[in-house]
């Protein structure tokens, strides 16, 4: 596994004081009760194979409650926190296959990801700064993400003008049915990311093909 920062177990307090406070700036649970109580704490660059919490979980052999990578992380792979722990803050440049939040706390600065951004139910929260993806996949999320030249989807419900896609209609007249859950005329996440892997077409010949200038 390649590993470029050696990891270190430091309090919420410890790790906060070392970034200047800015753990304390982005996370809800900033403050007296961060609720976290250890964080596995990277200082510089972090490269790391496969699914990133599948290799972070070998490297540190139980339970994390949040990750801290002050330097760039690469990840060859996914990055798929679905939990509420660990959460994640990276301090340098992001890139991954994907981003995906559910209830964990995630922040990052500038990134690249290959296929999506995606933001799954409304527990946690995902924030970036600048992003190059094509997909941003919001599913009532708490999401704070820019990225210029992808594609917004709202999955969620049809009531967000500003997105490229909405549930309903829109979905189901823009995308291949294989990526379309019938029923509830949303999205199917899983098949839409396994056709974006195996480098297939998701959307309809002639389906809008503009992109959101930011979120």
């Amino acid at each position: 596994m390649p590993i470029s920062a050696i990891p270190a177990s430091l309090s919420y307090a410890d790790a906060d004081a070392r970034l200047g406070g800015a753990l304390s700036a982005v996370f809800e649970g900033a403050g007296a009760s961060p609720g976290y109580a250890e964080v596995l704490f990277f200082d510089g660059d972090l490269t790391l194979d496969g699914d990133f919490l599948d290799a972070i979980n070998e490297l540190r052999g139980g339970d994390v409650e949040l990750i801290v990578v002050t330097g760039n992380l690469t990840v060859n792979g996914p990055i798929a926190l679905y939990d509420d722990r660990p959460g994640l803050y990276v301090g340098g440049h992001t890139e991954a296959e994907t981003l995906e939040g559910g209830e964990a706390e995630i922040y990052i600065h500038d990134g690249a990801f290959t296929h999506l951004v995606y933001g799954w139910y409304n527990h946690g929260s995902l924030r970036t700064g600048i992003v190059d993806t094509p997909w941003v996949i919001d599913y009532d999320h708490a999401m704070d993400v820019y990225a210029p030249g992808g594609r917004w989807v709202n999955n969620y419900d049809d009531d967000d003008d500003d997105a490229d896609f909405a549930v309903g209609d829109s979905i189901v007249e823009a995308f291949v049915p294989e990526v379309v859950d019938a029923e509830d005329r949303r999205l199917d996440v899983d098949e839409f990311l396994d056709r974006l892997r195996a480098g297939l077409p998701v959307l309809r010949p002639g389906a809008l093909d503009g992109g959101r200038v930011g979120a």
